[in-house]
Order: C-alpha cells, then structure tokens, then sequence
C-alpha cells in the first residue's frame, strides 16, 4: 500500500464523516423545529452524531489499511475533533465554552472512530 493511497483513504474517510454530521445535524435541526425538544435531548443527539459519524469514518479507514484498524480510526477521530475543536474556536472566538466541552468531545470521537476500526 502506497502512502498517498492511505492519505487518500484518510481524508475520503473525514469527508465522508462531515458529510454524515452534516445530513445528521440537518435531521436533528428539524426535529427541533417540528417537535421543540428538549435540550436535553438535543445534547444525546450531537452525542450520537459524533459516535456515529466517527464509527463510520474509522470503518472505512479500517477497511483501507487492514492492519491496526483501531489505531487509525482513533486517529481519524482525534482528527475529526481536532477539526471541530478548530472550526468552533473560528466561529465563536471563545476557547472557555469550546474547552468545557471538549475533553468529553474528545474521548467521544476517539472512542467512536477505534470502534469503527474494530468493527471494520
């Protein structure tokens, strides 16, 4: 396996996993248009989406590198909050209220993504 074939199988998988948050942030936006839940509800949802959207990035990371599939898909999730982390800290300018979040974000999409690469 080439270098630039695992680089490539890394960013499709990232894509991949932004696109699923994507669609899955769209769904539970509307949810809560429709049917007004609750906060708490909303803070489960955003929870699933990253285990979800990081399971299925370290599935296909794991199935393009076929060996140490836990190690890349924690990586592919330490790189999907990472990118969070960078694009919260962009839009809100404030690094308390992303940090206060974020150890938990953190293990979430790194537990998410070696569980996809487990599982692939």
């Amino acid at each position: 396996m080439t270098k630039a074939y695992g680089v490539a199988s890394f960013v499709k998988a990232l894509i991949i996993a932004y696109v699923v948050t994507g669609i899955m942030l769209f769904v539970l936006a509307f949810l809560m248009y429709k049917f007004g839940i609750s906060e708490q509800a909303v803070n489960f949802g955003v929870t699933f989406i990253y285990i979800l959207a990081t399971g299925v990035a370290g599935i296909l990371i794991g199935r393009s590198m076929k060996q140490r599939k836990f190690l890349w898909g924690s990586l592919v999730g330490l790189i999907y909050a990472a990118l969070i982390f960078v694009v919260s800290l962009l839009v809100t300018g404030n690094a308390t209220m992303i940090m206060q979040d974020g150890v938990s974000t953190l293990l979430l999409c790194v537990g998410g993504g070696m569980l996809g690469g487990m599982l692939s």
